[in-house]
């Protein structure tokens, strides 16, 4: 019965998918960050930009689309391969709200509204918002009632639903929730759920994994999501856990961090009995620390290892050494750009290996790309502005770029805007 209802929801939301992909241009507008690294990098205004031109000397497509209307700042978090960007902004009444906005079409760039579930809290974690390519959306939004993040779901239908805390299932305590990622597939959604507010760091979390079921009412298609905790079984020094994001086949990945600061990177394996099992991916010696932020259906990772006291951020992937996925490779690092840059890590990855994240220096805060088939390669994507990063990047090599500075994105009028970039 599982797999029937998996497999039904799946034909429905691809039904859903396609219908969206033509007409959400159509939908009524009502009119810190992913990691640690975004938190800590200076943003410097002003400064020049030496790989602006890169964009339009390889003949990259750039897309600059601003903010919500009247907003003053936006971040996208992921693309889908139907070319729909998700993210947040602000209104014109100061207010953050989840954001869409679609790349193609004959409304390509319009902002759309997703709202919110009814709180006023502006203040949360920027870029941790995911769409599938079925259109369906997750992330977290301040409830109505305490005016505390919650984890929700968006689809253009049914719009913004809760999705809970485990606070639902009998722990008490973790009634706060963040959706991390979802699925091409849009069968799963991951993230965690923490004590209060708990936004990055500031109160324990633990991992979650929300699935899906469907049934008929009233006519229609109804689809409601249970809420599990993910095993933590080994860590039990580990107070603070969040599941980034999860693949077609099940897996998730995430990382967490205890009292003494160290951050383990984690896989969790799905099982025949519906649960997942918990799996540390390899370190090296000298860099425990590692941040596995994303994965393929081909199973690789894409992260960053760090030194103890981490001095510095090391691009890398992990990826699997065995057909089964239960074993996996070391961290493979890869070169950071030439130009002064000293960090980087890794985020977005797409089916064909391609990696896009960010790197900084002194003076130089930029997105930039990788590739898994050759570790050599490396290219900052030139976006137009001051500073520029990359959280995800579709099948059909569009990344989402977060930016200011420029002609159409000026510091002294915007925090930041959203955009994106074509990949060759």
């Amino acid at each position: 019965m599982k797999r029937i209802s998996i497999l039904l929801f799946v034909l429905f939301t691809c039904i859903a998918s396609t219908m969206w992909a033509q007409q959400a241009n159509s939908y009524s507008k009502t009119h810190p960050s992913r990691h640690h690294s975004v938190n800590q990098s200076t943003r410097r205004h002003g400064i020049r930009n030496p790989y602006a031109e890169q964009s339009s000397a390889s003949r990259n497509k750039v897309w600059e689309l601003g903010t919500y209307p009247g907003g003053t700042w936006a971040t996208l978090g992921d693309v889908n391969d139907f070319g729909v960007a998700a993210g947040q902004g602000d209104l014109p009444d100061g207010s953050t709200h989840n954001l869409a906005v679609p790349l193609f079409g004959s409304h390509a760039g319009d902002w759309i509204d997703l709202g919110t579930l009814g709180g006023t809290e502006s203040g949360w974690e920027e870029g941790i918002i995911t769409i599938s390519n079925t259109s369906m959306i997750v992330g977290h939004s301040a409830s109505a009632d305490q005016n505390r993040p919650h984890g929700f779901v968006w689809t253009e239908k049914s719009g913004m639903a809760d999705l809970g805390t485990l606070a639902d299932i009998g722990n008490t305590t973790y009634n706060s929730s963040y959706a991390g990622g979802i699925n091409r597939m849009g069968t799963l959604i991951v993230g965690w759920s923490g004590i209060e507010d708990s936004c990055l760091g500031c109160a324990p979390t633990l991992p979650v994994v929300w699935t899906p079921s469907v049934a008929w009412k009233n006519g229609r298609i109804v689809t409601t999501w249970t809420i599990h905790q993910l095993d933590t079984t080994g860590f039990e020094a580990i107070t603070n856990w969040y599941a980034w994001n999860v693949n077609d086949f099940g897996q998730i990945v995430g990382e967490g961090d205890g009292d003494n600061g160290a951050f383990v990177g984690v896989i969790w394996t799905p099982l025949k009995n519906g649960n997942w099992k918990l799996m540390q991916l390899p370190a090296v010696a000298g860099y425990p620390n590692s941040e596995p932020f994303n994965i393929n259906d081909r199973g690789e990772v894409s992260g960053d290892i760090e030194p103890a006291d981490f001095s510095v951020w090391i691009p890398s992937f992990w990826k699997p050494l065995d057909l089964s996925r239960k074993t996996y490779s070391n961290p493979i690092v890869l070169l950071m750009p030439e130009g002064g840059f000293t960090n980087c890590y890794t985020d977005g990855i797409n089916e064909l290996g391609d990696l896009t994240g960010e790197c900084w220096g002194e003076d130089v805060d930029q997105a930039v790309r990788w590739t898994t088939k050759d570790t050599k390669f490396t290219q900052v994507l030139g976006f137009p502005g001051d500073w520029s990063w990359s959280f995800r990047v579709n099948n059909n090599r569009i990344a989402i770029v977060t930016y200011d500075g420029g002609d159409k994105c000026p510091a002294d009028t915007y925090g930041s805007c959203g955009g994106a970039i074509q990949i060759h």
